[in-house]
């Protein structure tokens, strides 16, 4: 008997027949519209089966703390672009794409080494604060911790933990994140309190989620904000955005008249 050659694209999340579609082994229309909420949903996605306790309730929790943030890089950037009259995706695109290692993007990073530290210390045996002290005394910089618009620590991340512990999903990703925040205060004498960033990271960690998505459920959700900000600015503003021109400085090289003739 032949083997059947490896088709060109692979996928386990979804199939599309003529009678409906099928997410990870569910029929959207039977099994799951009108029967569960878009955090269930995004759990399904990405861990691959549907959340058995309160997963989906502070996943929604995270969306609604994420959704917006006024004015900030990716909203700017949406706004700015939706101002020169492209189609409104390609400007909330553009928005999303502002979300890096600096922006909205830490909790990549963060869940990586947050499920590593947490993963060798239990293997160890050791004690949490005794290894948060001692990662934050060889790390010049953690991200994840502080925030410009919060300085005195970032108030989504009291909610979205509190709210962790009264689902019964708080774990040792979060204690972890708390041991490095004790230890990050008292280097640095400061409130450098876990941001969103780190929370977010934290609590997907304890849902045992692929710390490769973490970037997810900040993107996801803000796309909702981008909208609106894109929105917004098409109906209530006049169009092309510019930096005023007090704020402009020009520092290059100046030529004289005598130069600009024997040019």
């Amino acid at each position: 008997m032949a083997e059947s050659k490896q088709k060109y694209w692979r996928t386990s999340i979804a199939d599309v027949t003529d009678e409906g579609m099928v997410i990870r082994g569910y029929d959207v229309l039977k099994d799951l519209a009108g029967k569960i909420d878009f955090g269930a949903l995004v759990y399904l996605l990405y861990r691959g089966e549907l959340p058995k306790g309160n997963e989906s309730k502070i996943i929604n929790a995270i969306f609604i703390c994420v959704a917006e943030h006024g004015i900030s890089p990716s909203s700017t950037v949406t706004r700015f672009i939706q101002a020169a009259g492209v189609p409104i995706q390609c400007s909330v695109a553009a928005g999303a794409m502002m979300f890096g290692d600096i922006h909205g993007g830490a909790g990549e990073e963060f869940s990586r080494f947050l499920q590593e530290l947490v993963s060798e210390t239990n293997a160890s045996g050791r004690d949490y604060d005794e290894v948060a002290y001692e990662f934050v005394r060889k790390h010049k910089r953690i991200d994840g911790f502080g925030h410009p618009h919060h300085p005195s620590g970032d108030p989504r991340t009291k909610v979205l933990f509190g709210l962790a512990e009264e689902y019964g999903l708080a774990g040792d990703h979060i204690r972890m994140t708390r041991a490095l925040e004790r230890a990050l205060v008292a280097k640095t004498n400061r409130p450098l309190l876990a941001n969103i960033d780190a929370a977010v990271g934290a609590i997907i960690s304890d849902m045992g989620f692929d710390w490769r998505v973490a970037r997810a459920f900040i993107v996801v959700p803000r796309t909702a904000g981008l909208f609106a900000h894109a929105v917004e600015e098409k109906v209530r503003e006049p169009g092309w955005r510019q930096i005023s021109l007090d704020q402009v400085e020009y520092d290059g090289p100046r030529r004289s008249q005598s130069d600009k003739a024997s040019t």
